[in-house]
């Protein structure tokens, strides 16, 4: 009896991706080389590539955490994980707001 042969879960996530709701213009793509991760991101509308921080796989967890650090000062920590559904990531993020406020 053959063994069936079990993906890589590393290379699940190789790629790129973008939000399926249409409302960003950025477009992240990860690589897989050496059993290592490559991560760069592109913002489609200005052609910004952020600076890409921190780059860590948790095996037991199937995770893949970064973080993205942008121009306008904006800081992204992100986790992506495979999904059930083929050839989509679900994605947590959480980043550092800014807003202006005014005397009360």
């Amino acid at each position: 009896m053959a063994r069936k042969r079990i993906p890589d879960q590393k290379k699940r996530l190789a790629g790129s991706w973008k939000c399926c709701d249409g409302f960003s213009d950025v477009v992240i793509t990860i690589k897989v080389r050496a059993d290592n991760f490559n991560v760069s991101a592109l913002d489609e509308y200005d052609g910004e590539e952020p600076e890409v921080y921190d780059i860590a796989w948790n095996e037991k967890q199937l995770e893949l955490s970064f973080a993205i650090h942008w121009s306008s000062g904006r800081f992204i920590k992100y986790r992506f994980m495979p999904s059930v559904v083929e050839g989509r990531l679900e994605l947590t993020y959480s980043f550092v707001g800014q807003e202006l406020w005014e005397r009360a």
